[in-house]
């Protein structure tokens, strides 16, 4: 039986042709574009119901890029759909960190202040959904994505092609989605996407990522019925960091969430930033020991002066130099008197 591959691919589509050595990639997966680019911040849902998993993506890239693919595998056959922007900016306002402010006394002149088998492609389902246009694609290695993004103009890099191997060897599809041009150039952001997918595993792509040149950054946002852990797809590198856990139901003041919940459901935050080089795996999921809630602190000093308006060392020095004064007046008017 051929095996299958999915990868994500979303297009801002211009006349401008690809120059094929641009390339980058975010968090979870890669960009070919016609102009360099970077991921600034990607930011992630991902929703696990039963064998449901489902991705909620939204990535914010700085580049001058007219045209851009972008590529993002997973697990097995995806159903596509346009989210809700709000959605994130609802879940940001949930898991924001408490502020706690520390004050700091420093001297005068401000010391002590940090510093700052068929290897073509088949169609197997063809759809538009808002300003996207969804292909799913069907194949057995690199070749069929990189046939693929040829006919639309695309080049797919060698890095690339090859990070895509351990995927297809392991069996996914492709979805390859089109940007329409009126939906303008990539720096003005892509409209959040999310795809939902059967499986028993639950992951988060990261492998793509080896391929970029600089820090990776994610935050990652999971909603289960349980606080989720999740693995460090950098074993040698720093692990994300917790920023928050605890249950969330629905609520009027956040609508877009509200209409995705049935119920209470635990909603778990992790921020983290990746060195390509350290990036060996996907991200995996797996049920924390507690539900305990969490909330990070964010710790903000305040620099403040010293009351004496200089350091304390010149200051006795300028008490010794006074007293000497005085005692060099009182013996001129002593020897006057005589």
């Amino acid at each position: 039986m051929a095996t299958r591959i999915a990868v994500v691919v979303a297009l801002v589509v211009t006349v401008v042709a690809v120059d094929p050595a641009m390339s980058g990639a975010c968090a979870c997966g890669a960009f070919v574009a016609n102009d360099k680019l970077r991921a600034q911040q990607e930011t992630a849902l991902v929703e696990l119901t039963g064998r449901t998993e489902s991705i909620t993506l939204s990535v914010q890239a700085r580049s001058e890029a007219t045209q851009a693919a972008f590529l993002m595998p997973v697990p097995a056959r995806a159903r596509f759909e346009v989210a809700e922007g709000e959605l994130f900016t609802e879940l940001d306002r949930i898991s924001r960190p408490d502020v706690e402010v520390r004050r700091v006394t420093v001297d005068g002149d401000g010391a002590g202040a940090p510093p700052q088998s068929d290897r073509g492609a088949t169609v197997v389902d063809h759809v538009e959904i808002g300003p996207y246009e969804v292909a799913q694609l069907a194949g057995t290695d690199a070749t069929a994505v990189t046939h693929w993004l040829g006919d639309n103009d695309f080049t797919l890099p060698t890095a690339l092609e090859g990070a895509l191997g351990p995927y297809l060897a392991e069996g996914w599809l492709v979805v390859a989605v089109r940007l329409a041009p009126t939906s303008g150039s990539l720096s003005a952001g892509l409209p959040p996407m999310r795809l939902a997918f059967e499986t028993d595993t639950p992951v988060y792509p990261m492998r793509l990522s080896a391929t970029a040149e600089g820090r990776q950054p994610l935050r990652l946002y999971v909603l289960a019925d349980h606080r989720m852990d999740i693995s460090n797809p950098a074993p040698d590198g720093s692990a994300p960091d917790l920023t928050f856990a605890g249950q969330v139901k629905p609520d009027p003041q956040y609508p877009t969430l509200s209409a995705a919940l049935s119920g209470p459901r635990f909603l778990t935050r992790y921020d983290g930033e990746f060195r390509p080089a350290q990036i060996t795996d996907d991200i995996r999921f797996t049920r924390s020991a507690t539900d305990e809630p969490h909330r990070a602190v964010v710790i903000v000093k305040e620099y403040v002066r010293s009351p004496w308006p200089m350091p304390a060392v010149p200051l006795i020095l300028l008490v010794l130099a006074l007293a000497a004064g005085a005692v060099v007046i009182v013996r001129r008017r002593r020897s006057a008197k005589a």
